[in-house]
């Protein structure tokens, strides 16, 4: 997209301002409805899909006015970092003009300004305003803290300004083109979005959205062979529980109308674990299989004498290593599904060897005592291995009814 011609969007960007003044701090009496999906790309990346349904209240328009037939939106704000496969479309699928980061910058400047001059009354801020605003501007991800101390400083003179120097250090504006504000909108965009605080089993997702509209929708898409155990919305400043969600889902979804002003840093908390029969049922079974093997082989079995023969060892060890490679050696699982089960897999591989070394034993007919050791150490290990997976598969949610 060619940018605007510099002079028309400085010549604009003043009463832009005022209006993006007035919508920001009432957002949600103009956007009515935010919904987002948050598809789980892996443990340490999400695609979110959002849908915002607003009206701009008709005392706006004409300052929201980029053009003839062009009119400049505030969206959302979103965390300062590169868009990764953004999208952005109207109510017909259309996509619409986005307006580029340093476009955005010179209406963020003199809304700064605006809120300055309206708290002091255009009296002499005792602080080097100028020099403070390019500061939140050009604030990066690694200039954050020192930019937001400097914001604290001045709190006390400009409380209000220094609310938005805040948001604006870490965060931008994410503002569309729209050709016509005369009726009620509806504007989709979805992008995909780095975890800051990536886990196996719990994850964070920011919804810091549900204080920007008069009702806000959350549903998240769970990977296939996962649940949700747990899927709330909480308070990431204070942990307080905001709104409990569905249990043991696997597509979780939630409605919450944020208290209009409420200070609060909101975010989705999901607790994920595998479903029972996707693999912790094949597994604990075989590993139960294992035990019986190794251990009543152990208990009751010539071993001594079974080593003259190689046939049943190498039969066991093809049998074992087709079982590890079916369960253990999965291709085409989600990310997230891989991690979880990693641990388990691990147990399993750990019985699996033991089996293996056991069977190897008889097959290189090792000594009477080297065959006691390690069928024994086997069954013992396949037993522990079995237990474990026992407990989990009771533990674990059933599998769901996907369509």
């Amino acid at each position: 997209m060619q940018p605007w011609p510099g002079e028309v969007l400085e010549e604009r960007a003043g009463e832009i301002a005022v209006a993006f003044a007035a919508l920001l701090t009432r957002q949600a009496g103009w956007r009515h409805r935010r919904v987002e999906t948050i598809a789980v790309l892996s443990h340490e990346e999400v695609r979110r899909s959002v849908s915002v349904d607003f009206t701009v209240p008709f005392e706006h328009r004409d300052e929201l006015r980029l053009s003839d037939g062009e009119w400049v939106v505030p969206l959302a704000v979103l965390d300062k970092r590169k868009l990764v496969h953004f999208d952005l479309f109207g109510e017909d699928g259309y996509a619409l003009p986005l307006v580029r980061s340093d476009e955005v910058r010179l209406i963020a400047r003199e809304l700064l300004y605006l809120m300055l001059d309206i708290e002091l009354e255009d009296a002499e801020p005792g602080f080097d305003a100028s020099d403070l605003i390019e500061r939140v501007l050009a604030a990066g991800p690694e200039d954050v803290e020192a930019v937001t101390a400097r914001v604290d400083a001045v709190a006390g003179q400009a409380p209000e300004f220094a609310a938005l120097a805040r948001v604006l250090t870490s965060k931008f504006l994410l503002c569309a083109v729209l050709d016509t504000v005369a009726k009620r909108r509806i504007v989709k965009f979805a992008y995909d979005e780095p975890l800051g605080r990536p886990d196996r089993r719990s994850h964070f997702y920011g919804t810091q959205g549900c204080t920007e509209a008069a009702s806000y929708h959350v549903e998240l898409s769970v990977p296939e062979g996962m649940r949700a155990r747990s899927a709330d919305i909480v308070d990431n400043r204070t942990g307080e529980l905001l709104l409990e969600g569905p249990r043991d889902s696997d597509r979780p979804g939630l409605h919450y109308m944020a208290s209009t002003g409420a200070e609060i840093e909101p975010g989705l908390r999901v607790k994920y674990a595998p479903e029972r029969s996707g693999f912790l049922v094949p597994a604990m079974l075989v590993a139960w299989v294992l035990t019986l093997e190794l251990g009543l082989a152990w208990a009751f079995a010539d071993l001594h004498g079974i080593a003259r023969s190689g046939g049943p060892a190498v039969a066991v060890l093809l049998s074992v290593s087709a079982v590890f490679s079916s369960l253990v050696l999965r291709a085409g699982e989600h990310p997230l599904v891989q991690l979880v089960l990693a641990r388990y897999r691990m147990l399993l591989g750990t019985a699996t060897l033991a089996a293996v070394a056991a069977g190897g034993t008889l097959a290189f007919r090792g000594s009477e005592t080297l065959l006691s050791w390690t069928w024994g150490v086997g069954a013992l290990v396949a037993l522990a291995t079995a237990g474990i997976l026992s407990i989990e598969v009771v533990r674990a949610p059933a599998t769901a009814k996907r369509p």
